[in-house]
């Protein structure tokens, strides 16, 4: 009987002894538009976080982050959003740079949830989605303002490169089931160098953990010496 397959565990600091059976990689594109939307043509979210945002008490941030990732998506150049977003985004520049060509504006159904905050875009708490007649039709805010209603409409953009990933695929040995890890390149390589150790001591055992670094989860790997006998995979043992 295959093993299940979960996500990792989201508790800090929380050991999880894996074996990793792959890593795989993958391209992150991002749509940009080729013409400018006018700003009439703004879905009615964006026109309220434009308005709301310089005198927000909460939610700056996230506010901050939808609209740069908007600006990028709809095809506003650099001058021309950061010119927008700073006249009324009282926060870090910072938030422009990680978000403005770098980032994919969230679709509807992520704006609508509820947030525990910043970097997590929900903003059901601010009261700031007031969809009017058209946004049914949509699946976020670039779609609304671009007017990308099917796969074709989106020849009225490009697509550009922005990350790649990898993703962990691991079994854990706590609960018996298979598991995926999104790492970035620079977690690969530790991740790579771990194994390479590794291969050399096979009475050790690989430890996933999240550990919190600047306010993000963050994966780490590591060994540690087995507290018993340990079953094997047949990856281990080829």
């Amino acid at each position: 009987m295959p093993s299940k397959r979960s996500g990792p565990s989201t508790k800090v600091g929380v050991e999880t002894p894996i074996s990793v059976q792959a890593i795989d990689r993958s391209e992150e594109m991002l749509w940009i538009s080729n013409e400018q939307p006018a700003p009439d043509a703004f879905p009615p979210c964006i026109k309220a976080m434009l308005s709301a945002l310089a005198t927000a008490e909460r939610g700056r941030h996230r506010i901050a982050a939808i609209l740069a990732a908007f600006f990028g998506q709809v095809g506003y150049s650099r001058e021309r959003a950061w010119q927008v977003w700073s006249e009324v985004a009282p926060v870090e520049k910072r938030i422009f740079d990680e978000w403005f060509l770098k980032m994919h504006c969230p679709k509807c159904q992520a704006i609508k949830r509820q947030s525990k905050g910043y970097p997590d875009l929900g903003l059901a708490d601010l009261g700031l989605c007031r969809p009017d007649e058209a946004c049914l039709s949509f699946e976020g805010p670039v779609e609304y303002a671009c007017r990308i209603l099917s796969e074709k409409d989106h020849e009225k953009g490009s697509l550009t490169h922005i990350k790649t990933r990898y993703v962990v695929r691991a079994f854990d040995w706590s609960s018996g089931k298979e598991m995926e890890i999104e790492i970035s390149e620079r977690e690969k390589e530790t991740l790579e160098a771990v194994l390479a150790e590794k291969a050399d001591q096979n009475d050790r055992v690989l430890v996933y953990v999240r550990e919190k670094v600047r306010g993000r989860l963050r994966p780490r790997f590591y060994m540690r010496d087995q507290a018993g006998p340990r079953r094997h995979m047949l990856s281990d043992l080829i």
